[in-house]
C-alpha cells in the first residue's frame, strides 16, 4: 500500500487519505470526528486531502480513537530491552554486510 512512497509528506498524505476512505466507510462525518475530538474540520479536511503536514501526533491519535482504532504506541515502537542491536544490523543492512 506505501511502497511508492519516497517523502515524508508524502507518508502523510497516504495516510491521510487512507483515514478518510476509512471514515468514509464507517459514514462518519468529519462534523461527527470534530464534535467527538475538538478538532476543527478545517484540519481534518487537510489531512484527508494530503496537506495536513502541521498535523500534531496527539490530533493524530485523538482521530484514530475517534473511529474506534486502538493504536498502542508500545506496538508501534518495541521496548529497547526487547531490540537484538546485531539483528537489527543485518535487517537494515542485508546478511552477510561488512560492519
Amino acid at each position: 500500500m506505501y511502497e511508492d512512497i519516497t517523502s515524508p509528506y508524502e507518508s502523510i498524505a497516504s495516510v491521510g487519505k487512507a483515514f478518510a476512505r476509512y471514515r468514509k466507510a464507517l459514514n462518519i462525518s468529519q462534523q461527527r470526528l470534530h464534535v467527538k475530538t475538538g478538532i476543527s474540520i478545517f484540519t481534518i479536511s487537510q489531512f484527508e486531502n494530503g496537506k495536513g503536514q502541521g498535523l500534531s501526533l496527539a490530533h493524530f491519535l485523538l482521530l484514530l480513537d475517534a473511529l474506534g482504532l486502538d493504536i498502542s504506541l508500545d506496538g508501534l515502537i518495541p521496548a529497547a530491552s526487547d531490540i537484538d542491536p546485531e539483528k537489527l544490523w543485518m535487517q537494515q543492512n542485508g546478511k552477510g554486510g561488512k560492519r
